[in-house]
């Protein structure tokens, strides 16, 4: 399954950056990046980069600014499609990846809908999710573009760099992150992407099989197991496992690590991918895995298998879509609302304030202009009482 990587945004940018630049996969990758920052721009290998509202920015940025983004995109999604249409080749969708908080990346539904507009293959988007560290900023602009993105895109990513990160600093371990993420969908685009016989499995994927599961909020999970030349498992628990044991393992295991928690009965559809040399893949193939999965979801599934002399591990790669329901993405969302209300009750408390200070400043002027009123009165009324005397 061949997709054409948009990248917008700083995030965006450097885990598009990943793909276009990773030789060792057998997905021809190609695409363009995107952004309001030329430092960001400059600092990547790509050739196929476009600066954007150079005229209102001046290269520094779009800065947590969710509506400048939303305008720059909407003011310039005519030259990324030109930009798009001099390096495509044959595609089967087009992935757009940002930062759901930031003020360019924020913004992508604007292009996202001229993208749907313009071809006529599926518009996917990837989505780095904000964390409660992450400025006030973030999680309002994540609250604000989340329905939209999702309402414009055919299907939607998630990001929760936080589960990825497992349990370590997440800015110290963005690089090892975004080569996680390309894994991850690596082994999902590598579905189709045959280059000889012998890379038929027993069941057999193609890119329309993925198509046609994915819609709305979906995710992916990757799980795998190191093999010895004789097929048996380096260490663990896992060492006693026959083969369908193991690709039922590796399935549970995949399913909890995926790229965003949510309730795996809340998902509508699924598709399944095992992986690996040929010698470790029997005829079974990917049923075990497609059968425990029908166990959890009342919707389709469907699976196969990839032999892959590349591989060393046995992996099973699992896509969930149309999600219902994410205890992680409700969270944020309330939180970036909760932050929004806060701040325009701050901003409304301003204002009144501001009105307060210019009152109690108008009513001083009115008691000085008074007091001044009074004095002239009195003055002119003893000035009178002394002419009076004086007669």
């Amino acid at each position: 399954m061949r997709p054409l990587i948009v990248g917008v945004g700083r995030a965006g940018c450097k885990i598009a950056s990943v793909f276009l630049k990773e030789a060792q996969s057998r997905v021809p990758y190609t695409g363009v990046l995107l952004d309001t920052d030329s430092l960001t721009l400059a600092a990547l290998p790509h050739k196929h980069k476009l600066l954007l509202g150079e005229h209102l920015l001046d290269g520094n940025g779009a800065n947590y600014d969710l509506e400048m983004g939303r305008q720059i995109l909407d003011e310039e999604k005519y030259n990324v499609v030109e930009l798009i249409d001099r390096v495509k080749d044959v595609f089967d969708c087009l992935l757009v990846i940002s930062s759901f908080g930031g003020g360019t990346g924020g913004g992508v539904d604007m292009l996202i809908d001229e993208l749907k507009k313009s071809y006529t293959e599926p518009v996917y988007y990837m989505g780095i999710l904000p964390s409660e560290q992450d400025v006030d900023r973030a999680l309002i602009n994540f609250s604000e573009s989340f329905k939209p993105i999702v309402a414009k895109s055919d299907a939607v990513f998630p990001v929760d760099n936080e589960a990825l990160s497992e349990g370590l600093r997440v800015q110290g371990q963005l690089n090892v992150i975004n080569e996680k993420i390309f894994r991850y969908f690596n082994n999902l685009f590598e579905v189709g992407e045959y280059r000889a016989p012998e890379e038929l499995g027993s069941n057999v994927l193609g890119a329309t099989d993925v198509i046609n599961t994915l819609s709305g909020v979906s995710s992916i999970g990757v799980a795998g197991k190191e093999m010895r030349s004789s097929g048996s498992l380096f260490g663990g628990g896992e060492e006693n496992l026959d083969k369908p044991e193991l690709v039922v393992h590796l399935t549970k295991k995949a399913s909890q690590a995926t790229l965003v928690s949510f309730d795996l009965a809340a998902a509508k559809r699924a598709l399944v991918v095992v992986s690996g040399p040929r010698r470790y893949l029997d005829f079974l193939g990917s049923i075990p895995s497609r059968l425990w999965i029908e166990k959890q979801l009342e919707g389709e599934v469907r699976g196969g298998d990839l032999p892959a002399s590349d591989k060393r591990s046995l992996e099973v790669t699992v896509l969930y879509s149309g999600i219902r329901r994410s205890d992680r993405i409700r969270y944020l969302y309330q939180l970036g609302r909760m932050l929004r209300n806060r701040g325009e009750v701050s901003e409304r408390f301003s204002r009144v304030f501001e009105k307060f200070k210019l009152l109690r400043r108008r009513i001083a002027d009115f008691d000085e202009l008074s007091r001044e009123i009074y004095d002239d009165m009195r003055e002119i009324a003893e000035r009178g009482r002394r002419e009076e005397k004086e007669d």
